[in-house]
């Protein structure tokens, strides 16, 4: 485009001259449009060699582009899974003028982008092309959905099963979306961005820097790069090491939905930067992801919305199930899950936040994968739009009258009742005693009831925290281990489930026969085997 008017200007600035030497002109004035000629010549030469300069450094940077890993994603499946509701609404209704693209941060350090790892981030981004306003829409990861093959888990499943192409029909189908494009980026390549960028502002709090801080020292190991600790809380500058580290964070007040928050600031704060970048700042970014993200971007449209950059504007973020609409539950060997409550409200009310659509009307798809949700999971709303409880789905649970006698059939449960199912254990440095932990959240369970305990279990640092005591009495510090890669790895997992309190492990035992028999000793000492959740 700029090349077209630089062009333009060129043709318009000839056309200028040639008119003015045609023209008739007394003599006196001869000298002065002579010198104006000459003057439009010198200025015509000058634009010529800007616009080669121009279209050199365009081919440099669509060169760089083209390295960009890329993947032609078959739109045709995904419009398969795009209701004919959907469709209508995105040609001629309220979702109409909207761009919707999926961004996917994945927990890898080996460059393997594709699948086979599980979305550890999960956003979408909403673009109005009139305004250019953005909306940035976390989908929590623990939320239970149909993965897009109408199985039902974890939605940060769907990527690991079936890479980008699955994980977009899992949010189209679920949220009544259009998604066809999506931009997916490992650890490394945030890091890198914000490098490129010097570094974001965020203002810490105590426990985030100190958690910062853990997880650092491990990327710091994994990626090669130099460790440089954060000494305190308040705003402070961070580099791209510490600032992904901060996006990692999930054990402090918040949990996983704090985390979320987290990675949308940090994303707030990379677009702030990137607007006001410098052309070599640019090319340094550009230079730190060409082989660090995978999308299904053609590289003109890549260029296109880093030419216009300075035109957008995220103007709100949130984050889905929304926190009315929401609970957490224990789906048998699914773990602990987040509830949306119901599934059918959620998508309701996202329409409204994103396209201004009141009283949209979910796809019959929605309501169908609705009603499986609140089967599974026994949670809906009640009439004042509360949330009201059950746990497993109880089947022939209803009273039957007859004209002769009442019967009341026996309750029978779908899922297993296993209460360790899907979660795995460490030892709490503090009481030495063995507490139970869901490994996507990091919250402590209680086996008995199910729900979290309040406390946070971070196998990466060897800490249990307890909000609301003293640092002293509910954590304890300690190095993460060299040879720890993966904060969300398991510890011990007991042989025996009712097993008391015991006293801890060596955290370096080599571990057990996951095949072994159970301990008969109540008191055993727990194996070093992850439940598999």
């Amino acid at each position: 485009m700029i090349v077209r008017e630089y062009r333009g200007l060129i043709v318009d600035i000839k056309e200028e001259i040639l008119e003015t030497e045609n023209k008739e002109v007394p003599t006196k004035r001869k000298a002065s449009k002579m010198s104006r000629s000459r003057k439009l010549r010198m200025a015509i030469i000058i634009l010529e060699i800007l616009v080669i300069l121009f279209e050199g450094a365009v081919l440099y940077v669509v060169k760089k582009l083209d390295r960009v890993q890329k993947v032609a994603i078959s739109v045709d499946e995904l419009q398969e899974n795009i209701s004919a509701e959907v469709k209508a609404n995105a040609e001629s209704g309220q979702m109409k003028g909207y761009t919707n693209i999926a961004l996917f941060g994945v927990d890898t350090r080996t460059g393997d982008l594709e699948n086979n790892t599980r979305s550890d981030t999960i956003l979408i981004a909403s673009i109005n092309n009139s305004t250019k306003e953005v909306k940035l829409v976390s989908v929590y990861r623990d939320t239970y959905l149909n993965l897009g093959n109408d199985s039902y888990n974890k939605a940060n499943s769907a990527y690991a099963q079936g890479g980008p192409t699955q994980a977009i029909n899992m949010l189209n189908m679920n949220l009544d979306l259009n998604i066809t494009d999506f931009i997916t980026v490992g650890f490394e390549g945030l890091v890198d961005v914000i490098d490129a960028l010097g570094g974001i502002d965020l203002e810490l709090t105590d426990a985030e820097v100190k958690h910062l801080n853990d997880y650092q020292k491990i990327m710091a190991r994994q990626q090669g790069k130099e460790y440089i600790a954060v000494t305190q809380s308040g705003y402070q500058h961070l580099n791209g090491l510490q600032a992904t580290a901060y996006c990692r964070i999930r054990y402090t007040s918040g949990d996983d939905f704090k985390r979320t928050e987290r990675q949308r600031i940090v994303l707030e704060k990379v677009f702030e930067a990137a607007s006001k970048a410098s052309l070599s700042e640019l090319n340094a970014i550009i230079d730190a992801v060409t082989d660090e993200i995978y999308t299904s971007l053609s590289t003109s449209e890549i260029l296109g919305y880093v030419s216009n950059i300075t035109s957008y504007s995220i103007v709100d973020t949130t984050g889905i199930p929304n926190s009315d609409m929401r609970t957490g539950a224990t789906l048998g060997r699914k773990g602990s899950c987040v509830v949306p409550v119901t599934l059918e409200a959620n998508v309701i009310w996202l329409h409204e936040y994103l396209f201004g659509e009141e009283n949209y009307s979910p796809s019959s798809k929605v309501l169908e994968y609705s009603e499986k949700i609140q089967a599974d999971s026994g949670y809906t709303l009640d009439e004042d739009g509360n949330v009201v409880s059950g746990y497993y789905k109880n089947t022939n649970n209803t009273t039957t009258t007859t004209s002769t006698q009442t019967t009341t059939p026996s309750t029978t449960q779908e899922e297993t009742t296993d209460p360790y199912a899907g979660l795995m254990s460490m030892i709490d440095p503090h009481t030495g005693g063995v507490v139970w932990y869901d490994p996507y959240t990091g919250a402590v369970i209680d086996p008995a009831t199910g729900q979290p305990t309040g406390a946070m279990a971070d196998p990466a640092t060897g800490n249990v925290v307890y909000p609301g005591e003293s640092s002293s009495q509910g954590t304890q510090s300690t190095t993460p281990d060299a040879t720890t890669t993966d904060p969300n790895a398991a510890t011990a997992a007991p042989a025996d489930p009712n097993a008391a309190a015991q006293t801890p492990t060596d955290p370096n035992a080599v571990p057990a026969d996951p095949n072994a028999a159970p301990a008969a000793d109540p008191n055993a000492t727990p194996s070093q085997t992850p439940v598999t959740p």
